[in-house]
């Protein structure tokens, strides 16, 4: 479902008048995750709300790599997704490769169903991590510069995360926004939030759902591409980026925060990809869809989940 500004702020605004204070020091895991959950403004144009692993799941085959490297279809073991071994990939009923126009036959955006945002809470020698980690069945980018699927990138079963950290006194003190191979973070007096909340701002990039602090236009280091697409974006003398034009918002009220942990649900534990090949392409320019990379793995199998805090540290400040 999504939101407007005026309407998001309304219903967080009776939350907050409806709810007695709390120390923070008093709060519970799933409290404390409702306190601070991330108000995700969508950018006008933007096909895919983050949304339910399970509604992914329907649609999707199990796969194994085969000898010969190909992908073969899989029975699915009792009681869902295997959580060991090698080689497994998920692979949704909607092919990427085939590129945007027929992404969008089959997705069928309007259909999707209610927003979903995965939390997780963390101690780490005292310091607090809340994870809100966000899943889209497809990343469809498309070089803004140009005509829509001029220039494209897509692949299945999209993974991003907002961090909040608190210290030992459960104060938040910075947050950090995942974007594409690597993030950005702040402290939490320079996040923007909404309007007399604790819930950080989130903007996100149209496609690519990168996460940003701010609006607008934002590049895409050419270290999150192979070497062969660094050259094609050199070559056609307009670098990779992603744009964020304020649209729909989703949050508190609209979103649902569902608890996850290192031990459940059972989707967390599958070690395979959450998708086919990743591909770009350029038609017009005479590049036809090329693989580059395979869709991401789950949460539980990133540096963001295994090492928030010194993945964290690696961002640089936005």
């Amino acid at each position: 479902m999504r939101t407007s500004l005026a309407a998001l702020a309304l219903g967080v605004g009776l939350a907050v008048i409806a709810a007695s204070p709390a120390a923070a020091e008093d709060l519970s895991p799933d409290a404390l995750l409702a306190r601070y959950q991330p108000v995700t403004v969508l950018s006008q144009g933007e096909l895919f709300d983050p949304t339910s692993v399970d509604d992914f799941l329907v649609d999707a085959t199990l796969t194994l790599r085969a000898a010969d490297g190909s992908f073969q279809p899989a029975e699915m073991p009792e009681p869902g997704l295997p959580v060991h071994g090698d080689g497994w990939r998920l692979d949704h009923r909607c092919s990427a490769v085939a590129g945007p126009a027929s992404t969008l036959q089959c997705y069928d955006p309007a259909s999707q169903g209610p927003t979903v945002v995965y939390g997780r809470y963390e101690v780490i020698a005292g310091t607090t991590v809340l994870q809100y980690w966000l899943f889209y069945e497809h990343n469809l980018w498309s070089l803004p510069a140009l005509p829509f699927g001029a220039v494209w990138q897509a692949h299945e079963g999209d993974w991003e995360v907002v961090h909040v950290v608190l210290d030992d006194k459960r104060a938040p003190v910075e947050a950090a926004y995942s974007q594409h191979c690597t993030g950005e973070r702040r402290a939490w007096a320079d996040v923007p939030k909404l309007t007399g909340t604790s819930h950080p701002l989130v903007f996100v990039g149209r496609g690519s759902h990168a996460n940003y602090f701010t609006p607008g236009v934002h590049p895409i280091s050419l270290a999150c591409y192979p070497p062969a697409a660094v050259q094609f974006f050199q070559l056609l003398g307009i670098p990779p980026h992603d744009v964020a034009v304020p649209g729909a918002m989703l949050g508190p009220g609209t979103t649902a925060v569902e608890r996850i942990h290192d031990n459940g649900p059972r989707w967390l534990r599958f070690p395979g990809t959450w998708g086919e090949t990743q591909y770009i392409a350029a038609p017009p320019f005479g590049i036809p869809p090329t693989a580059f990379a395979t869709s991401p793995v789950g949460p539980a199998f990133q540096d963001d989940w295994l090492d928030p805090l010194g993945t964290i540290a690696g961002y640089p400040f936005g």
